[in-house]
């Protein structure tokens, strides 16, 4: 009897130990808390002349995907060009590869490589591939547990760039959005792989946002934006949030009309979620949106708060900093901006620079700007009061510095990529 109770303690904290994700670790895309910040973490508040230190850099085929930092492990996901998918795992301290796992994904992308960012936990790595396989690691081994066809399982189709989508882990279940016409969103069972519940079909098209976790009214959330398709009216525009328990549609919001969401919505409160876009009203025109979400018993209503097209960013979402939102505009010009939360832009200066279509994240208060067309990295205090650049480096020289990937911290470490390699910073204080 006694070993028996010893045998299920023990079963119990490895169970414990896979589903604890320690703070600051950037396990996922956008960070721990999957809104591109993470605080109480050390980082240099200036930068010498030369730049901070480069500790390694480690060779990639072309992509876009970004990085996850677990404990002192990086993940992933590369391309063999219409070949295979990679998934790579490397040592944090000094950019060996640990290990790595390719399977076959046939065909090719006009813009090619990975786009997702692998999720992972002390046990597992989930990924998601440009051509649609979802597949799940063991961490230690590199060896496959489970894998789903996102696209044939849910009779999805291949778009123009591939399939885009960062594995949300949300308690015992994976949460991806096929967007196909067999569901929409879908939620797996993490250990196993099996289907656990599906949404209805999204009413728009598969392009390349993922989905973001919310809670609102008592009541976890998952919430998805689905574009409208401006070759076929059928496809219509939507905001849509499900219960991440259950599946269950909980409210819908139309007033995004965009034809190319890839940001996800930022998290506000407990009340709002903001939206930004590149396209609108079928032009490609930015666009900023603030909604709120409120519950009267059971039923959920939406309120739209304010709409600016003053503002609005293709690729990346907007952090959020002591209530200030900051994004990379990608109209005209192209500029890094400052907003209120009720819609108004506080900086208007030529002397802003842009940033293209690079991705910034929050840092215990500062924010790390990459520029999308040359890789360049800006330490940034984020301030209505001005744009505030303290410290400027360079990593990348190759006339392929196309960096539209988001960068990841963890530890001290700063990690961002091109178009040919990935590249390890050391941001810590110790390196000052």
């Amino acid at each position: 009897m006694m070993n028996t109770k010893i045998t299920l303690v023990l079963v119990l904290v490895i169970l414990l130990w896979g589903c604890t994700t320690p703070s600051n670790n950037w396990n996922q895309y956008l960070g721990p808390n999957r809104d591109a910040s993470i605080e109480d973490v050390e980082i240099m508040e200036s930068w010498p002349e030369q730049g901070p230190k480069k500790l390694w850099s480690f060779q990639l085929g072309a992509g876009y995907g970004g990085a996850s930092i677990f404990d002192k492990e990086v993940f992933v996901l590369d391309r063999d060009p219409g070949k295979m998918d990679i998934l790579r795992c490397i040592d944090l301290e000094s950019g060996v590869e640990k290990w790595n796992y390719a399977y076959e994904a046939l065909g090719e992308l006009p813009f090619p490589g990975s786009r997702a960012v692998p999720t992972v936990d002390n046990v597992h790595v989930w990924s998601v591939g440009p051509h649609g396989h979802f597949y799940c690691f063991d961490k230690v081994s590199g060896q496959p547990l489970w894998n789903h066809n996102l696209l044939e399982e849910f009779d999805g189709e291949l778009s123009t760039w591939g399939v885009s989508q960062s594995p949300v882990i949300y308690q015992d279940l994976a949460i991806v959005a096929p967007s196909g016409a067999g569901a929409g969103v879908v939620a797996f069972d993490k250990i196993t792989g099996e289907l656990v519940w599906k949404s209805r079909p999204l009413s728009g098209h598969n392009f390349h946002v993922s989905p973001t976790l919310a809670s609102f009214g008592g009541t976890d959330q998952v919430i998805m934006i689905s574009p409208f398709d401006r070759r076929d009216s059928t496809l219509t525009h939507e905001v849509v949030s499900f219960d991440a328990r259950t599946g269950e549609e909980l409210w819908q919001y139309l007033g995004l009309r965009s034809f190319a969401t890839i940001a996800p919505a930022t998290v506000i409160d407990e009340k709002r979620i903001f939206l930004t876009d590149c396209s609108y009203d079928g032009s490609y025109d930015p666009v900023s949106i603030m909604i709120e979400i409120s519950r009267e018993e059971d039923e959920f209503a939406v309120k739209e708060l304010f709409l600016t097209e003053e503002a609005g960013c293709k690729m990346h979402p907007a952090v959020l900093f002591e209530d200030h939102l900051y994004l990379n505009h990608t109209g005209n010009p192209n500029q890094m901006k400052c907003l209120t939360l009720d819609g108004k832009v506080v900086w208007d200066s030529d002397s802003v620079p842009g940033f293209e279509m690079g991705g910034m994240i929050l840092v215990n208060g500062l924010i790390l700007n990459q520029n999308g067309k040359n890789g360049d990295i800006h330490l940034i205090k984020p301030s209505p009061e001005g744009y505030n650049e303290l410290g400027k480096a360079s990593f990348f020289d190759s006339d392929k510095s196309q960096a539209w990937s988001p960068p990841a911290f963890s530890q001290g470490k700063l990690i961002i990529r091109d178009m040919e390699k990935m590249v390890c910073i050391d941001l810590s204080q110790a390196a000052n």
